[in-house]
């Protein structure tokens, strides 16, 4: 009897299989903290235009005469490169009003602190 020892040329399906299984329980770490964390920083990133947005609107306020209150696309030489910013959540523009002061319409939990 002769034995012919077989040569592995490849991987079995149990070994893929634990392979695939293991990319796919990453996956399902890290895809929800990615998600959590892009939506933290878009947040913090409206916030931030917010806040330049108040300070914009006060500077106006205090230099400007008139009791009116600015219209914010107006407002170029206010900002940087004369750009008024918008939410990064959707590209939506801001609204600003004396009552409330400036929000976002995008995103209820985007506030100005």
């Amino acid at each position: 009897m002769e034995r012919r020892l077989r040569r592995a040329g490849g991987f079995t399906l149990v070994e893929l299989m634990i392979v695939i299984l293991i990319i796919a329980i990453l996956v399902a770490v890290a895809v929800p903290i990615y998600i959590n964390a892009t939506n933290n920083a878009k947040r913090r990133t409206c916030q931030a235009n917010l806040r330049s947005i108040d300070g914009a609107v006060q500077v106006f306020r205090a230099t400007t005469p008139t009791e009116l209150y600015p219209i914010l696309n107006m407002m170029f030489g206010y900002f940087k490169d004369d750009k008024v910013p918008k939410c990064p959540n959707g590209n939506a523009s801001y609204e600003y009003a004396p009552s409330s002061d400036v929000s976002c319409v995008n995103s209820p939990d985007h506030t100005y602190p």
